[in-house]
Formats: C-alpha cells, structure tokens, sequence
C-alpha cells in the first residue's frame, strides 16, 4: 500500500447534512487524506473540535449563518486549525464578507469533493499551534477554559469578556484599539464599539474584585486599551 501524502490539517469537522454537502464517500476523503466528520447540529462540531485541537472547522450548515459570530467566539479558541465557511451559488456576499471579518479563513466551495478539500488544506495550512496558555508576569490566561490566573486564584470569565481580554493580553505591551476590539466581538451587534465598551466596564469590575491590588487594563488615550504594566 502506497504512503498517501497528507494535507495541510490533520481533520476536518464538519457542520452540515453530508447530503447537501459532500461529493464522495468517507472513505474517499479518509484516502485523500482529508478525513471529516459531519455532524447536523452545531454543538455536536464544536464539542468534537474541543477533543481534537488539530482538526479544522467547516460551517456548512445554513442556520450557522445567523449565529456566526456566537460560534465564532466560541470556536476560535479551541480550533488548533483553521475555520471556514461552505458557500454555494445562493450564498449572499455580504454573509461571506461578515465571515472574513469575523476571523474566517477561507471559503469551501459546495458541495466538496475530497480534491477540493485537499486543495483548500493545501491553500491554508496551519500557520503554528495555537495559544493556548498565555503568562505575562503572574497573570495567566487559559484560552481554551476561559478562565484568568492571577497567584492563587482563578476566575473564569463570561465570552464576551474573554474576548477582550485575551485581545488585551495577545497585543502587550502595545495596546489594542476599539476598533479591533469591535471587530473581535463580532458584525452581527447594533453597535460593536457601543457593547466594547459596556463589556470593558464589567470586565474591569470583575478583576477589579478579582485582583484588588492592582489595575490590570488600562485607558490609552486615542490608542485604545492595553494591559497595565
């Protein structure tokens, strides 16, 4: 039996019915070396892909739309690959644009064949493994348990919040504007820098209780928000 050369990612879970989506068999995929699991409902990927931190994420099922940037949020910290968007010919433009902004990487063509599959692991391989324990100094940040260490205690933060955060702690020592804080939170809010800065009140309160002694984020006039020295 021959070695049959791997693609970029090791998996692919899949969001959608293998009916409408799929051009060939498991088993042709599996020997393309783009094995996927389908799975009808969106909590079934995302709880696959936080057993697999290598596999990639497929939303090729049309009620994700509507809730893509909530899945996003969730998925994009445990996802080890990359996420992508199923598009067809009835796929509206401006869906697939909110996906880009929103942390996409691509888009698959439908319905995939295993060729097509293998050509889009090849287009956009993992560009390194993901981060998932972040320590500046005594804080740590747990990416995939959304959870903040500081000494002793622990404290585990609602989404929203977590998204901030970990924006904050991924850009120090420079700081992160409310520009890209908006975009991390997503297209699907009436007023993105509105809800930034609601949830950067809550989230300041929250380690302000949490970590008394000391004032982790603070304001930088014009530039935005970074993480305090």
């Amino acid at each position: 039996m021959s070695d049959i050369p791997r693609a970029g990612n090791a998996r692919f879970v899949v969001h959608g019915n293998s009916t409408d989506i799929l051009r060939g068999s498991f088993a042709e995929f599996r020997h393309a070396g783009v094995p996927i699991t389908i799975h009808p409902e969106i909590v079934g990927a995302l709880a696959d892909l936080a057993h697999d931190d290598d596999a990639s994420l497929i939303l090729a099922g049309g009620e994700a739309f509507e809730q893509l940037s909530a899945i996003l949020q969730i998925a994009q910290p445990v996802c080890g690959g990359s996420i992508f968007l199923g598009v067809s010919d009835t796929t509206a433009t401006a869906t697939i644009a909110g996906a880009m902004t929103a942390g996409v990487r691509g888009t698959v063509r439908l319905p995939m064949s295993p060729q097509r599959l293998r050509e889009v692991a090849r287009l956009h391989p993992r560009t390194g493994p993901i981060e998932r324990i972040l320590t500046i100094g005594e804080l740590t940040l747990d990416v995939p348990h959304r959870s903040l260490r500081w000494r002793d205690q622990s404290l585990l933060l609602p989404a929203r919040e977590f998204e901030l955060l970990h924006q904050i702690i991924r850009a120090y020592p420079e700081s992160v504007s409310i520009d890209t804080l908006a975009l991390a939170f997503g297209s699907d809010l009436e007023d993105p820098h509105a809800s930034v800065r609601v949830a950067m009140t809550k989230l300041r309160a929250r380690l302000a209780a949490f970590a008394p002694a000391q004032a982790l984020i603070e304001t930088v006039r014009v530039a935005g928000y970074r993480l305090a020295s």
